[in-house]
């Protein structure tokens, strides 16, 4: 569906996310490397951020078959240290994991998502230098992928899923994206199309700004579709 969605756009050229409304037309925006391709344990880099000392566990399945459908369940584990010149560092520990309930033969499986009695999709834990864990959650809802980011400063944040490609209606079935926003204000936008940008709004801190870049990074390395 991903790639019918880049051929419907235009033809040859190259794919790109369609950023959400109002979102600062001066924001600085670094590509990424690590994301895609991407290769185990490779630490992920975008402007002066970069997600060092990666910790990348396998992805683990199992599936129970019960009267008429089984169930499964998938998780993988991941983190990293985000550091920058001259900031204080931010460790991040993340696990996704999906439960499934399916039925039938491969040709004609029918799945059906647990997710809304299983808990969020992704669940990662952020500090700050030394300061307490704060959590970044996303769970899939009716309306595509949501959650939300906590801080160190006491403020939270939603995250949502972008599935828009620039110049075209067309709304994909996997994110293109995710935005980070305060209220209606979008502070970080992450692009997940092709090796990968990311976006940051040019009035955070110094602090905020490698907060929401090691946020940026556990949202580069999310399965969407983990499970499915």
């Amino acid at each position: 569906m991903l790639l019918l969605a880049v051929v419907l756009l235009s033809g040859c050229a190259v794919a790109r996310l369609r950023m959400p409304e109002g979102f600062a037309h001066d924001a600085a925006t670094y590509e990424v490397s690590g994301h895609s391709p991407r290769r185990f344990n490779e630490p992920v880099r975008f402007g002066p951020y970069s997600a060092l000392q990666m910790r990348e566990g396998g992805t683990f399945s199992w599936r129970m078959p019960l009267a008429g459908f089984d169930v499964g369940r998938t998780a993988k584990p991941y983190g990293y240290t985000m550091v920058a010149r001259g900031l204080a560092p931010v460790e991040v520990q993340c696990r996704s994991r999906a439960w499934t309930a399916g039925a039938g033969e491969m040709a004609r499986r029918v799945s059906v998502d647990l997710a809304s009695l299983s808990g969020p999709l992704l669940g990662c834990g952020l500090r700050l230098d030394a300061q307490p864990v704060r959590l970044l959650q996303v769970a899939r809802g009716a309306d595509g992928l949501r959650g939300h980011l906590q801080s160190p400063w006491g403020r939270e944040y939603a995250v949502r899923a972008l599935y828009g490609y620039q110049g075209s209606p067309v709304r994909g079935t996997v994110p293109t994206g995710y935005a980070i926003s305060d209220g209606t204000v979008v502070l970080a936008v992450v692009d997940v199309i092709n090796r990968g940008h990311v976006h940051l709004d040019r009035h955070l801190d110094d602090d905020q700004r490698v907060y929401f870049a090691a946020a940026a990074a556990a949202l580069l390395l999310l399965d969407p579709e983990l499970g499915e």
